[in-house]
């Protein structure tokens, strides 16, 4: 079985969709009523989680039998900020944190001990490895979850346990709607890229599939770029 929490997000709802062609899995978010849409078209269970109000992580892993093997799980729950320091409420920094971070830790710390010889992926962004105006809270929350990942990894490799963090660009999302909102700003975007385009899910889900097969059994602690290089890249 593979866990996806955040599956009614538009990364999310891709990989449900994409996993559940030849594998179980069980859905984690926050609307329920979406979940029990998404759960019935994929004929699997789910639950709903409130980050700001949760159980131990003890507690919260029973939601899943314990006779059923976890073999995957990733969290796709994530947040987008994009405002100076100096008017960032606690409030928003907190929620960003919570939203990211937070339930990564929450994730793996309820179900790490379920995952030997699994695989568990995050998800990070470019502004957690390289500095960009106005994404001090966002930076700071992946920043958090690419260290947390290699830590993790370090911890349950005796588990054969791989932990891995992807790192995307902005994609097309329901996330990313605002920011996207215009033909001129897409524009920009697009072309801040070396390979000029905006991401979007299709992007993503071939590494997602990699990272979770055997193909990937010696692959851990890693951050993969999936950002068009623009993490790494300047060709103009």
């Amino acid at each position: 079985m593979y866990i996806i929490a955040g599956s009614t997000g538009t990364l999310g709802i891709a990989i449900a969709s994409e996993l559940s062609k030849d594998h179980d899995i069980f859905l984690i978010g926050r609307d329920e009523e979406k979940l029990k849409e998404q759960a019935s078209e994929h004929g699997c269970d789910y639950a709903v989680i409130d980050l700001k109000n949760t159980s131990e992580p003890r507690e919260f892993s029973k939601i899943i039998d314990s006779d059923i093997e976890i073999k995957g799980l990733v969290n796709c729950i994530g947040s987008i900020l994009i405002k100076p320091l100096h008017g960032t409420s606690l409030d928003e920094f907190n929620d960003v944190i919570t939203t990211n971070l937070f339930s990564s830790y929450f994730l793996l710390a309820s179900f790490a001990r379920r995952l030997k010889n699994g695989s568990a992926i995050f998800f990070s962004s470019i502004a957690g490895s390289k500095g960009l105006s106005n994404h001090e809270a966002i930076s700071a929350a992946k920043a958090g979850i690419e260290g947390f990942a290699r830590s993790a990894a370090a911890t349950y490799a005796k588990d054969n346990l791989r932990v891995n963090v992807i790192a995307p660009s902005i994609m097309d999302s329901n996330m990313s709607q605002k920011i996207l909102s215009t033909e001129a700003a897409r524009e920009v975007s697009k072309n801040m890229h070396p390979i000029s385009k905006i991401g979007d899910s299709n992007d993503i889900l071939p590494v997602i599939k990699w990272l979770l097969s055997p193909d990937a059994k010696w692959v851990t602690g890693q951050t993969i770029h999936v950002d068009g290089g623009l993490s790494t890249v300047k060709p103009r």
